[in-house]
């Protein structure tokens, strides 16, 4: 199966397994140029005398991929020699940055950039930790479900505290929310803080 269908295929599992928000195909903007480097040191016994020279036409790019997993190394004269795939090494030139992890002939790029989408996903999730501390703290069982409750003045919190309500509901077993204008009550208080914007939570089983 091809790299692109398999990445199809497991889209999903890839995603949640390094917590990523997308997969897609690498910017066309970069340009990367494949270049196969002969190790000299694999290739003596294969062409004697001639291995320096066939180091010296790699490196002039002299060089084309075959079948097999072979590359085919050419003089001017285009006589060819094959290597094997333990007889090179594969490179890409056109990649910088510390984004970038290459794997024979997978290229993998990050993009690290925080959009407003992300950062208030990312809050969501921080909140969904703290929540089951909460639920840790007070000694809830594994599989209890409970109510939470919260107070907050921040517009931002609340909007995550609705547009995430099922994301909490599944992460930290909550069977239902309710945003309280006054101090919530419950078996357990603790507030939350996030780039100096508190919510008070509240859980009762």
């Amino acid at each position: 199966m091809k790299l692109e269908a398999l990445l199809q295929k497991y889209d999903t599992i890839i995603q949640e397994e390094i917590n990523i928000k997308e997969i897609d195909n690498l910017d066309s903007s970069i340009k990367v140029n494949k270049v196969f480097k002969p190790i000299g040191s694999k290739l003596s016994s294969k062409f004697g005398k001639d291995t320096g020279k066939v180091i010296q036409f790699g490196k002039q790019g002299n060089i084309k991929q075959g079948e097999n997993n072979q590359v085919i190394v050419f003089d001017d004269q285009w006589n060819e020699r094959s290597l094997d795939a333990w007889e090179y090494e594969i490179a890409y030139e056109g990649l910088e940055g510390d984004n970038i992890a290459i794997d024979n002939e997978i290229i993998a790029k990050l993009d690290l950039t925080m959009t407003p989408e992300l950062i208030k996903e990312w809050v969501a999730r921080e909140i969904s930790r703290f929540l089951n501390q909460m639920r840790k703290d007070a000694k809830y069982n594994v599989d209890d479900k409970v109510h939470l409750a919260y107070q907050t003045e921040s517009t931002y919190l609340i909007e995550i505290m609705t547009e995430f309500w099922s994301f909490f509901e599944d992460e930290a077993l909550i069977k239902e929310i309710s945003h309280n204008t006054r101090t919530p009550s419950g078996d357990i208080l603790a507030e939350f803080t996030s780039d100096e914007q508190m919510i008070l939570f509240a859980l009762k089983r």
